[in-house]
């Protein structure tokens, strides 16, 4: 599969399952007050959609992995990115990790300054925290892809 594709499918993937745990976290408040109160009504709600939307993206990623890639010794246990068949593809990965890090290593310290206004905006927004790890798992493989597809140019193979 292009890496392109593959890179296309995470960021959705990602996005479905910020979705996901954003649901659950706002039906486990709901939950909660629902089990401290039990005033109200016998019922509370949870948005399934999401996690159905996400079980669906995966599974049409593992089929699409499966048909367009060859088949990986080591299963679904390691990320794409290190099934890296000669030393280039090693070079260009480790090029790649070490921008990845330095993303990561900027990005934190930011996130941390950003958390210390949450409680400015926790009423508006009392998932921020949530959108903040995926904010910054998205900036991680932004920027390994970005450096890879970077040095393959540099590199005269694309």
């Amino acid at each position: 599969m292009n890496m392109k594709l593959k890179a296309a499918f995470q960021l959705v993937l990602f996005a479905l399952a910020c979705w996901t745990i954003i649901s659950y976290f706002e039906a486990s408040k709901r939950g909660a007050l629902f089990f401290r109160t039990q005033s109200g009504g016998m019922e509370f709600e949870i948005n399934i959609t999401p996690f159905i939307l996400f079980c669906i993206g995966t599974a049409v990623y593992l089929y699409v992995q499966k048909k367009m890639g060859p088949k990986s010794k080591k299963g679904l246990l390691l990320p794409d990115e290190f099934e890296e068949q000669d030393e280039r593809e090693q070079m260009l990965t480790a090029k790649a990790c070490r921008a990845s890090y330095v993303a990561v290593y900027f990005s934190l310290p930011i996130a941390a300054v950003l958390l210390i206004f949450y409680p400015l905006f926790q009423s508006h927004i009392p998932f921020f925290p949530i959108l903040l790890v995926f904010a910054i798992m998205i900036v991680q493989h932004l920027a390994y892809i970005i450096s890879f597809h970077k040095s393959t140019k540099n590199s005269g193979t694309i």
